[in-house]
């Protein structure tokens, strides 16, 4: 194109320059054109000439201002050519990942007392499956809190010291004030209130997720099976003693009210004066074994259930409210249990 230009450029000049000395050299000569011999003279193909030259040369320049101003104007994409879409359509069964709840957390609470047959066991049992550990110790003078603090490397404890007044395992200790303090500590989704005497059964662990995923219930029973005098009996409820062997409530959602009432010994939860069985509530066929009463005369000296106890060894007591009931242990222990038990032999 730029070729194309020079070369008109070139013609157009070099005819003009003609039509220049032309007219200097007749003038120079005397030469006179009359008005139509110079009418027709510039009518003659050259001008014609000229003419097509300069509109050519227009259409030229066009041209290069048009292909200058494409190069400089940046190129926009166009759009998609729209599909066929009808207007109404089925949308695809595409499969989508579910979304992933958080994992609820679990928090358990329990107040101690010279615990330390129990504690090891106790804390290896409940170090698998529980986020947090909350103990109130009410001034044990064994070896309690030295074993709890070597457990604090192991598993998440928090250990709090709330000295207990007057005899324990009696309505001298406020059992209530202690069980809330530890239901106002606890940061989980749920809070499982366990003493260090009660081993769960290993299904527990697997189970544990699904019981803290339902949405049915808020509340949560477990059978409450208590060894008497051996690890392979165990006492059942009888008239005017009705409370061995029962569903106990180990677990409830936190952040919803649920307390303790005010009672000093063997407290109970609540929500808000109801009691749990008036809530939405769940009772599952996991035991929680209880081994207090376990090991025969090697009970607590202070145990609270004395008459029982002095009952079993033969010696006198007052009178006889309640006939003692047991059955044989059917089941099979937890495996920390069943380790200690092995040690024993």
């Amino acid at each position: 194109m730029k070729k194309v230009l020079r070369q008109v450029v070139r013609k157009t000049t070099k005819t003009n320059r003609k039509q220049k000395l032309l007219k200097r050299s007749r003038r120079k000569n005397g030469i006179k054109l009359t008005q139509r011999r110079r009418t027709i003279k510039l009518r003659k193909r050259p001008l014609r000439t000229i003419k097509f030259r300069k509109r050519l040369l227009r259409k030229v320049k066009k041209r290069l201002r048009r292909s200058k101003s494409l190069r400089l104007t940046p190129q926009v994409k166009q759009p998609p050519p729209l599909l066929n879409v009808p207007v109404v359509y089925e949308p695809l069964n595409v499969p989508h990942a579910p979304l992933l709840e958080p994992k609820p957390k679990l928090s358990v609470i329990v107040p101690i007392l010279n615990e330390e047959k129990f504690l090891p066991l106790f804390l290896e049992s409940v170090a698998s499956y529980a986020d947090e550990i909350l103990i109130v110790d009410g001034g044990s003078t064994d070896d309690s809190v030295n074993i709890i603090n070597q457990w604090k490397n192991r598993a998440n404890i928090r250990l709090f010291q709330i000295k207990q007044t007057g005899l324990p395992y009696s309505d001298d200790w406020n059992e209530s004030i202690v069980r809330n303090f530890l239901v106002d500590q606890a940061t989980g989704d749920w809070i499982m209130a366990i003493d260090a005497d009660e081993i769960m059964d290993d299904s527990f662990r697997d189970a544990l997720p699904r019981l803290m995923l339902q949405k049915e219930a808020d509340a949560i029973s477990f059978p409450w099976v208590q060894f008497w005098m051996n690890p392979q009996t165990v006492r059942i409820s009888a008239p005017n003693d009705e409370h061995w062997s029962v569903n106990k409530w180990f677990m409830w959602r936190n952040h919803m009210g649920i307390r303790y009432d005010d009672a000093k010994n063997h407290c109970k939860v609540h929500l808000f004066g109801r009691y749990m069985w008036e809530i939405p509530n769940r009772a599952e066929p996991i035991s929680a074994f209880h081994y207090h009463y376990a090991f025969g005369s090697r009970v607590k000296a202070n145990d609270n259930r004395r008459r029982d106890i002095d009952q079993y060894l033969g010696k006198p007591v007052d009178r006889i409210e309640y006939d003692i009931v047991t059955k044989p242990f059917t089941e099979k222990h937890p495996a920390v249990m069943e380790r200690y038990f092995a040690k024993m032999v």
